[in-house]
């Protein structure tokens, strides 16, 4: 079968797994990276024993007629600007969540998309791990009856490390966390949902991270990082290739900003409430200093309530037949996987392809990566104004 020339553009932490699964896979080959930084090049390119040609200016690896499809998965606030400019070079795109920071920019990538007849792939990958897609199954068979309200509190247990040690700590480079790290679980929402929020109504606050430290502190140079609750530490990942060898990482190169320095002014304890036009209710709780990392849903319909625990790797499903009736219970475990987002990468990787063999957008596209962002911002402006936001 017909093999895709890719170019990656972004070397951080993602891509350095997420590339093993596209290796994996079989139908890529990887012909050139991009990064502003050569240093993430040339780790990416020796923990894999790779020359991949390396570019600083993604521009001169969009110029490249023997590149089918672009990855990327570079910061936040540039994948309006490298999305649109791989359309226009005539590339398909594979685009990590969100696809832009502001609405109009989100409408523009799709836009692009439209005009160069190429597709969109959005990194939603939980819509393929195998626990989401079975909430999803149950619910769309109707089990639960007619679907009214719903509940979600993401647990960020490691929200210093992913979130508050980088450039993910600013509005300027995420327009806030309830599109870098809430758009997932918008996205999942409205896919349960099957219907377009109308109205939301959001609070949140900055409880625990940012301070009065120098912006241009480290941990490692720190005279308190031996008692500071939030100092990264040296840690070792270890995987396995996808040519079996054994490779490893210094998992928080990456990561190793003070969390607690002036410049950060993202929120870390969010509340949003949703209204559907189909009538359904929802509440999202994110909170980034907690002491577990969990996904949490519950949902409930006229004949029954759904709760998913993605820590537990569960789903209980309990349904209620009548007032007196209603102790039946089924449930579902051990549906993830070990691999990537509970397999979900090695399965968004097939949608890309299919995508790509077929040329028909894939599952996770352009329009669901809009409408989360959509939600992510409005949310924003809830908390920033007091006011009900109508969508």
């Amino acid at each position: 079968m017909r093999k895709y020339r890719l170019g990656i553009i972004g070397t951080g932490m993602r891509t350095m797994f997420f590339i093993n699964e596209l290796l994996k896979h079989g139908r890529f080959e990887i012909k050139a990276i991009s990064d502003i930084h050569q240093e993430n090049m040339d780790l990416l390119c020796s923990r894999y024993e790779a020359e991949w040609d390396k570019y600083k200016d993604y521009k001169m690896l969009l110029k490249r007629e023997d590149i089918d499809a672009v990855v990327i998965m570079s910061p936040d606030y540039v994948h309006e600007e490298q999305a649109i400019a791989a359309f226009e070079a005539g590339k398909h795109v594979f685009l990590e969540k969100p696809i832009a920071t502001t609405i109009e920019g989100g409408k523009r990538v799709i836009e692009k998309r439209d005009e160069s007849g190429k597709t969109l792939t959005i990194g939603f990958v939980l819509r393929y791990n195998k626990l989401y897609k079975k909430m999803y199954e149950i619910v769309n068979s109707g089990a639960l009856g007619e679907l009214k309200t719903g509940w979600v509190l993401h647990s960020v247990g490691a929200g210093s490390d992913w979130y508050f040690h980088d450039w993910h700590s600013t509005f300027e480079n995420t327009s806030g966390l309830l599109l870098q790290k809430g758009s997932h679980d918008f996205d999942i929402i409205n896919w349960i949902v099957n219907s377009n929020a109308k109205r939301l109504m959001a609070f949140g606050s900055q409880d625990y991270f940012g301070g009065d430290k120098a912006n241009e502190l480290v941990c490692e140079n720190c005279e308190e990082k031996y008692n500071c609750p939030e100092a990264t530490r040296e840690r070792i990942v270890n995987w396995e290739r996808y040519d079996g060898k054994k490779t490893e990482v210094l998992y928080n190169i990456w990561r190793n900003q003070c969390a607690f320095r002036k410049e950060i002014d993202v929120l870390d304890n969010h509340q949003v409430i949703l209204e559907y036009t189909n009538g359904a209710k929802v509440s999202y709780m994110e909170c980034h200093y907690t002491p577990d990392d969990n996904r949490e849903y519950i949902f409930i319909g006229t004949k029954g309530k759904l709760k998913l625990d993605d820590a537990k790797d569960t789903i209980t499903v309990q349904l209620r037949h009548s007032m007196y009736d209603r102790i039946e219970t089924i449930t579902y475990t051990n549906l993830q996987s070990s691999e990537g987002h509970g397999g979900g990468d090695k399965y968004i990787i097939q949608d890309f392809v299919d995508a790509l063999d077929t040329g028909k957008q894939p599952i996770a596209g352009g329009e669901a990566g809009l409408e989360a962002i959509l939600l992510g911002l409005k949310a924003h402006e809830a908390i920033r104004t007091g006011e009900i936001q109508e969508l």
